[in-house]
This record gives C-alpha cells, sequence and structure tokens, in this order.
C-alpha cells in the first residue's frame, strides 16, 4: 500500500501546482481583460459624446483631429478583447484550477478512508483509476487554456510562501 500512498501524494501534489498554475493564469488574463476594457469603455464614452464636437467645432490646430484618435484607439482595444476573449479564458482557467482542486479533496478522502483502513485494496485500485481519467479529463481541457512558466513559478512561490496551507510531507517528493 505504500507505493498507492506515494502515488497519491504525487497526484495531490500535481492538482496543488495545476490548480495554483490556472488561477494564477486567471488572474492574469483578467487583469489584462481590465486594462485593457476599462480604457475601452472610457475612450468609446469620450468618442460618443458630443463633447468632441463643442471642443472641436472652432480649432484650427491638431486638436480637431482628436476625436479621430480616440476612435482609432478605441477600436483597437475592441478589437484586441474580441480576439483574445479574455472573459472565455478565465473562466475556462477557473474551471480547470477548480478542478484539480476536486481532485486534491478526492485524494485527501481517498488517504484518509485508506489510513482509517476503511476502504478495500480493490476499491482503492477503482478510485485511483477514477482520479487518472479525471486528470486525463482536465488536461485535455486545460490544452485550450495554457499556461506560462511565469505562472507556474509564481504558483511554485506562492505555495513555499504560504499562500496556502499544506503540510510539508504533501508538498515533498
Amino acid at each position: 500500500m505504500n507505493n498507492t500512498l506515494e502515488k497519491i501524494k504525487r497526484i495531490k501534489v500535481d492538482s496543488i501546482y495545476g490548480k495554483k498554475n490556472h488561477f494564477n493564469a486567471a488572474d492574469r488574463k483578467q487583469n489584462i481583460h481590465y486594462c485593457i476594457g476599462v480604457p475601452l469603455v472610457l475612450v468609446n464614452i469620450i468618442t460618443g459624446t458630443s463633447l468632441f464636437v463643442l471642443l472641436t467645432e472652432n480649432v484650427e490646430n491638431w486638436l480637431k483631429y482628436l476625436p479621430v484618435v480616440f476612435a482609432f484607439i478605441a477600436a483597437i482595444l475592441g478589437g484586441l478583447q474580441t480576439y483574445f476573449n479574455f472573459n472565455k479564458k478565465v473562466e475556462g482557467h477557473r474551471n480547470c484550477g477548480n478542478d484539480y482542486l476536486a481532485v486534491l479533496k478526492k485524494c485527501d478522502r481517498l488517504q484518509a478512508l485508506i489510513g482509517d483502513k476503511l476502504i478495500s485494496t480493490e476499491r482503492v485500485h477503482e478510485i485511483l483509476e477514477e482520479i487518472g481519467d479525471e486528470i486525463n479529463r482536465i488536461n485535455k481541457v486545460a490544452e485550450s487554456y495554457p499556461t506560462s512558466k511565469k505562472d507556474y513559478l509564481k504558483a511554485q512561490k506562492g505555495i513555499k510562501d504560504g499562500e496556502e496551507s499544506y503540510l510539508q510531507e504533501e508538498l515533498d517528493l
């Protein structure tokens, strides 16, 4: 049963890092979404108001081109928002992170059942196969939501800095 417990421990560690990695990616993409989205809304409001007409009506210098510049910026920002679809990516990363969290909790419950000797060896192997299938499903979904090395390093640092509490033996492999 020691090999099985080591395997469960490995799955838990992978799930911890997978969860943190995807939540970090979601946060990063959400920040980009806001950095593009807020100026986009503001520029559209400014461009769409008649204030520009009043401001530039009698202007003969470069200021009369300001509404065109703002409209161009709004078009670029709107195009970036549409092309990168940050909202969908944030949701996908959060779903992957939550799926990894569910695997982590399932492993915790399995370890408790094994520790309390409340589960047969056959049932342990069945549950491990279910967990393996679940990990494979998550990994396939996660292919559509790639993370960066920076996301992983941030996850690693966050775990080491105690953003979440795990027992050292859970993290040592």
